[in-house]
């Protein structure tokens, strides 16, 4: 991969690269927005694919490594190895911010 900073941020991101940190998503903070421009591009069409398509997100992919840093408890992810409850609920709580803005139309059945 290639990174592009600023100068001034050129020793965190080497720092990153030395130590192995993981990189955690951010991806939550921005996961309505995100889910309108899969709705809009007909990516997903309801609240199932909506949580298939989550699946294939590097937020993901640190939701199984360190499920408790994304709001799932170890006991979660033992019952529920795939942590599909909790995409659901993502999922679920985009939507109602994309129904309150009007942008979509959601019911939770």
């Amino acid at each position: 991969g290639i990174i592009l900073t600023t100068h001034s941020e050129l020793q965190y991101y080497l720092s990153l690269l030395n130590q192995q940190l993981p990189i955690e998503s951010q991806y939550i903070s921005k996961l309505a927005d995100n889910l309108n421009a899969e709705i809009v591009l007909g990516t997903v069409q309801n609240a199932h694919e909506a949580v298939n398509w989550l699946g294939y997100t590097y937020l993901y992919v640190r939701m199984l490594r360190n499920p408790t840093l994304y709001g799932a408890s170890e006991a979660e992810k033992a019952g529920d190895p795939l942590l599909e409850q909790r995409r659901i609920d993502l999922v679920h709580t985009a939507a109602v911010v994309l129904d309150k803005a009007a942008l979509i139309k959601y019911e939770r059945k």
